[in-house]
C-alpha cells in the first residue's frame, strides 16, 4: 500500500513496516499480525488485526485510534473520510480522522469489498444480492439479485458491474438497479475490473482479458494471458495492467485496441495474495511489487518513471537532432548558414602566390541547424520489451 513518500507492507513476521519510497530505507516498524490488505488516506495506514480496525499515523507508525470487535471478511475500503469495514454480518462505516462509528447496517455473506459512485454504496453477496446504499448513512436504496453469488463487483459512470456465478458479466443502472444488459463470458471474473468512458475491462479465469462496451456490453476486444490472472485488472493512461501468476513479467494492453503494449520485466514471480501496487504521478507510472514466489526470497521492487535529462547548450552537441524534436523558428536561411550561404573571404593578391592551385575549402563540421529549437524527451512508463 503506497501513502505519499510512504511504502506500507504487512509482513508474515507479524509486523507492519513503512519504506521510503525514494530508497526503500525503513521508517518505522511496530509488530500487528495483519489478517486484510491495507488502506490509507490523509496521513494514516487502516489495518485490521485481531478483533479490531485500527488508524495508525503514517509518518512514524504510532496508533491514532481503534476500533474494537470488528473483524471483517473482506479487505478494508477507506473513500471520502469514510473507512468501510465488511464482515460477517453488517458493513460499518467509520469516520477515518476519528474512528468514531458513522453508521452500521446488516449486510450477511458480503466477500467483496464495496464499490461505489456518487453517493451510493454498492455490496455483492454471496447468495447474488446486489445492495445499493446510501453513503451518509446505510439505508437501502434497491436491490437486485444475480445467480450464483457474485463474484467480482465495480461502480463507476452511473453503471454497477457484477461478475455472478453463472459466468455472466450483469450492468445495472446505479440508481434505480434495473438490469441494462449480461454478458455471457464463459468463465468466473475474478479480482478488480475497470471502467472508463467507453469500456469495462475485466479478467476471468479462464486466462483472458476482456473489453466490452460499456453501454451495450458488445465485445471491443479479447486477449488470452499465459497464466492466470492475479486480482484483475487496472487501467492506468491508455494502457490496461494485468499481473499473471507464477510470472516475472507484467503485461500491458493498448485500451482501445487490445494489443500487446509489451510487458515490464521484474525480478521474480509475483505471489497469488500479493498483487502488485501502482500509482500515476506528475512523472509518469510508478510500480511496487513483491516477488517471491516458491524461491522464499522475497524483495520489494519499485518501478518507476525515467527521470528528465538535464538542458545542455545546443553547440555542445556532437550529433545535434537524435534525441529531440524541434520547433521551427523564423529566420533566413543564409543567416543560420552564413558559412554555406555567405560571400568568400576577400584575400590580397598578394597572399594568393603564383601559379594559382585550385584546393577544396578546409572541412568544418556542422554544428548549426536552420531554424531549431530543442527540448528534450523521456519516456512516459518504465523500460518494457517485447511492445
Amino acid at each position: 500500500m503506497v501513502d505519499g513518500d510512504r511504502i506500507v507492507l504487512a509482513l508474515r513476521s507479524a509486523h507492519v513496516v513503512a519504506l521510503d519510497v525514494a530508497n526503500g530505507h525503513e521508517l518505522w516498524r511496530i509488530e500487528r499480525n495483519v489478517s486484510h490488505p491495507l488502506a490509507a488516506a490523509d496521513g494514516l495506514v487502516f489495518i485490521a488485526a485481531g478483533d479490531a480496525v485500527e488508524a495508525l499515523r503514517a509518518a512514524d507508525g504510532v496508533s491514532a485510534w481503534v476500533a474494537p470487535r470488528l473483524k471483517p471478511s473482506a479487505p478494508l475500503v477507506v473513500d471520502q473520510g469514510l473507512v468501510f469495514v465488511v464482515t460477517d454480518e453488517e458493513i460499518v462505516a467509520i469516520t477515518a480522522k476519528d474512528g468514531a462509528i458513522a453508521w452500521r447496517q446488516p449486510a450477511g455473506g458480503v466477500k467483496q469489498p464495496p464499490a461505489f459512485d456518487g453517493d451510493h454504496v454498492y455490496l455483492g453477496a454471496n447468495d447474488g444480492r446486489i445492495v445499493a446504499m446510501d453513503r451518509k448513512d446505510g439505508t437501502a436504496r434497491w436491490e437486485h439479485w444475480v445467480p450464483q453469488g457474485v463474484t467480482a463487483i465495480h461502480a463507476g459512470f452511473g453503471r454497477v458491474y457484477a461478475g455472478a456465478g453463472d459466468k455472466l458479466l450483469y450492468c445495472l443502472d446505479a440508481r434505480s438497479g434495473h438490469e441494462r444488459w449480461p454478458r455471457r463470458i464463459g468463465a468466473l471474473i475474478n479480482g478488480r475490473m475497470a471502467v472508463d468512458a467507453d469500456r469495462v475491462y475485466i479478467s476471468a479465469l479462464d486466462n483472458v482479458v476482456y473489453a466490452l462496451d460499456r453501454e451495450n456490453g458488445n465485445q471491443r476486444w479479447k486477449q488470452e494471458l499465459p497464466r492466470r490472472p492475479i486480482d484483475g485488472v487496472r487501467v492506468l493512461g491508455h494502457v490496461v495492467f494485468v499481473a499473471v501468476a507464477a510470472s516475472a513479467e507484467l503485461m500491458m494492453f493498448y485500451d482501445h485496441s487490445g494489443a500487446r503494449s509489451g510487458v515490464i520485466p521484474l525480478p521474480a514471480e509475483t505471489p497469488r495474495d500479493t498483487p502488485p501496487a501502482m500509482r500515476e504521478t506528475e512523472r509518469g507510472l510508478e510500480l511496487f511489487v513483491v516477488t517471491g514466489g516458491l524461491s522464499n526470497e522475497w524483495k520489494l521492487t519499485h518501478v518507476g518513471p525515467a527521470g528528465e535529462p538535464a538542458m545542455v547548450p545546443f553547440a555542445s552537441l556532437v550529433l545535434p537532432g537524435v534525441h529531440f524534436l524541434t520547433d521551427p523558428a523564423l529566420a533566413p536561411l543564409a543567416q543560420v548558414l552564413p558559412q554555406v550561404f555567405g560571400d568568400p573571404v576577400l584575400r590580397p593578391a598578394s597572399d594568393v602566390g603564383w601559379p594559382i592551385r585550385m584546393q577544396d575549402p578546409p572541412l568544418v563540421p556542422l554544428t548549426i541547424l536552420p531554424g531549431l529549437q530543442l527540448r528534450a524527451l523521456s519516456p512516459v512508463l518504465p523500460p518494457r520489451r517485447g511492445g
